[in-house]
C-alpha cells in the first residue's frame, strides 16, 4: 500500500476523480500491482477512444450541414463547446510529467516552530475551500447533464425543412431526440441503436464535462493553496518583527544570520522550545505582547545565563531562523505558482481562445431568440456555462494577484523601523522579492484576472 504523505493528501479526492473518469494519472495509486495499473491504463485508452469517436461523429455532422447557416452556427457552437474536454484530455496526457512536478512542488514545503499553528491553520483553510469547490463544481455538472437530458425529451422530435421536389413547400422530418447532433452510420432514430445511442452520449456527456471541470478543479486548489500561504506569511510578519525586536542589540552581518539560521534543523528548534522556560509558541499563538518573555529573560539575566539583549543563545538562533523561514516559504511560493503557470499557461490560452469564438457564435444565436422555449433555454445554457468556465480560473487568479500585491504593504506597515536590523534587511529582501505581484498567464498572452473575465463578456 503506498503512503501518500504531505500535501497531495489535502487534495486527494480530486485525484481520484480524476482517476476514475478516465484522466491519465497512473501515479498516486493505492497498490503497486502490475495487472492493476494495466486495467487502468486500458479503461483510460478505451474511455479516451470512445471519446475522440463521438466528437469525430460530431464533426462529420457539422460538414454535412454546412449549407444552412443556422445549422452550421448551431453545429460550431456544439464542436467549440465540448473542444475545451478534448484538448484538456490531450494536454493533460501529454504533459503529465509537468504536472507531477507541480505537484511535487505543492508537497515539498518547509515548517517552523514558532510558526507551525498557523501554517496548519491555513492549510485547513485552504482544503475545507477546496473541498468546497470541488462539492460546488460536482454539483454543477450534475445539474448541467439533467438540465441537458430534460431539454432534449421535451424538445420536438420533427424539423421543418425544404421539400427538395417543391421549393416552394416545406416538410417535416422526424430527427432523433439525442442530446447531442452527430452523424452516425447506423440508424439513431428507432429501436435498439436509437437507446444505445441515447445511452452512448449520456456517457459521452458524463465523461467530457467532468473530465474539463475536474482539470479546472485542480487549477484552482493550487490556486487556493498558494493564496493562503501568502495570507499565512501576512498573518506572521507583526509577530515576527515583535520577535526579531529583541535582537536590536545585535548587528551582525546578514551572512551570518543566514548562516547561524541554517546550523540547526526543525527537530532541533522543537527540543530547544520545549526546554526552554519560556513558550514563545503561546505567545505568539495567543497574539500577545512579548512582555511576559522579557519579564523572564530579564529574571535569566540576573543570574547571567542568557546575553545583554535579554535572549539565551538558543532563542537568538530561533528567532533569526523565523525570518530565515519566512524568505524561504515566500521563494517557496513563487517557485510553485512558477510552475502552476508552466503546466496550465498552454491549456489556458487554449480555452480562452475557443471561449472568445464560442461566446461570439452564442451572441448571434441569442438575438434569434423570440419566446421562452427549448431554443433559448439551449443558448442560454451554452452561454452560462460557457462564462462560469472563464469565470472559474478568472476568480482565484485575481485573488492570487491581490494577495501578493498586498505581501509588501503588510511587511511596510509592520514597524519594522522598531525592530533590530535583521528586520530592516528582511524587509529590503521582502520589498525586494514582492516588487511585482505574482499572476498565471496564458502562455504570455494575457493574465488570468477578472479584467480578463470582463474582456471576453464583454
Amino acid at each position: 500500500m503506498q503512503k501518500y504523505r504531505g500535501l497531495v493528501q489535502d487534495v486527494w479526492p480530486v485525484i481520484r476523480l480524476m482517476q476514475m473518469f478516465g484522466h491519465f494519472m497512473f501515479d498516486y495509486r493505492d497498490e503497486y500491482s502490475c495487472m492493476w495499473t494495466t486495467l487502468r491504463v486500458s479503461y483510460s485508452s478505451v474511455n479516451a477512444l470512445l471519446i475522440v469517436i463521438q466528437f469525430a461523429f460530431i464533426c462529420i455532422n457539422l460538414i454535412k450541414e454546412a449549407d444552412d447557416v443556422n445549422d452550421l452556427a448551431a453545429n460550431t457552437i456544439t464542436v467549440l463547446f465540448f473542444v475545451h474536454s478534448i484538448t484538456k484530455l490531450a494536454y493533460f496526457a501529454l504533459r503529465t510529467k509537468s504536472f507531477y512536478r507541480t505537484l511535487a512542488t505543492w508537497n515539498t514545503s518547509n515548517s517552523h516552530p514558532l510558526f507551525s499553528e498557523s501554517l496548519a491553520r491555513h492549510n485547513s483553510m485552504a482544503v475545507m475551500k477546496m473541498k468546497r469547490l470541488l462539492i460546488l463544481i460536482i454539483v454543477g455538472t450534475v445539474t448541467s447533464i439533467i438540465a441537458w437530458v430534460v431539454i432534449t425529451i421535451v424538445a420536438d422530435p420533427t424539423k421543418e425543412i425544404q421539400d427538395p421536389d417543391n421549393l416552394n413547400d416545406t416538410m417535416f422530418v422526424e430527427i432523433p431526440q439525442l442530446m447531442v447532433k452527430s452523424w452516425y452510420p447506423w440508424d439513431a432514430r428507432h429501436g435498439m441503436p436509437y437507446f444505445l445511442t441515447f445511452i452512448y452520449q449520456f456517457y459521452w456527456l458524463l465523461m467530457t464535462l467532468t473530465q474539463a471541470n475536474l482539470l479546472d478543479v485542480l487549477f484552482c486548489c493550487w490556486l487556493i493553496y498558494a493564496c493562503e500561504q501568502l495570507v499565512h506569511l501576512k498573518d506572521i510578519m507583526r509577530p515576527l518583527m515583535e520577535l526579531s525586536a529583541a535582537l536590536d542589540t545585535l548587528v551582525p552581518h546578514t551572512t551570518e544570520l543566514f548562516r547561524a539560521a541554517s546550523a540547526a534543523s526543525t527537530d532541533q528548534f522543537n527540543d530547544q522550545q520545549e526546554s526552554e522556560s519560556v513558550n514563545i509558541r503561546s505567545i505568539y499563538s495567543n497574539q500577545r505582547d512579548f512582555s511576559g518573555f522579557q519579564r523572564n529573560s530579564a529574571m535569566a539575566l540576573q543570574s547571567g545565563t542568557i546575553g545583554p539583549n535579554g535572549l539565551t543563545k538558543k532563542q537568538e538562533l530561533l528567532v533569526r531562523s523565523a525570518i530565515k523561514y519566512w524568505v524561504e516559504r515566500h521563494k517557496h511560493v513563487v517557485r510553485f505558482v512558477g510552475n502552476i503557470g508552466d503546466t496550465y499557461g498552454s491549456a489556458l490560452l487554449l480555452h480562452m481562445l475557443t471561449s472568445t469564438v464560442t461566446l461570439t457564435l452564442l451572441a448571434y444565436q441569442a438575438t434569434k431568440i423570440e419566446a421562452v422555449d427549448v431554443y433559448a433555454c439551449s443558448v442560454l445554457g451554452y452561454l452560462f456555462y460557457t462564462l462560469a468556465q472563464v469565470f472559474l480560473f478568472c476568480v482565484f487568479g485575481n485573488r492570487l494577484i491581490e494577495e501578493s500585491s498586498s505581501v509588501m504593504e503588510a511587511a511596510y506597515s509592520c514597524h519594522w523601523y522598531d525592530g533590530s536590523e535583521e528586520a530592516k534587511t528582511f524587509v529590503q529582501i521582502v520589498c525586494q522579492q514582492c516588487q511585482k505581484s505574482l499572476s498565471i498567464s496564458g502562455a504570455k498572452f494575457f493574465t488570468v484576472s477578472l479584467d480578463l473575465f470582463a474582456s471576453v463578456r464583454i
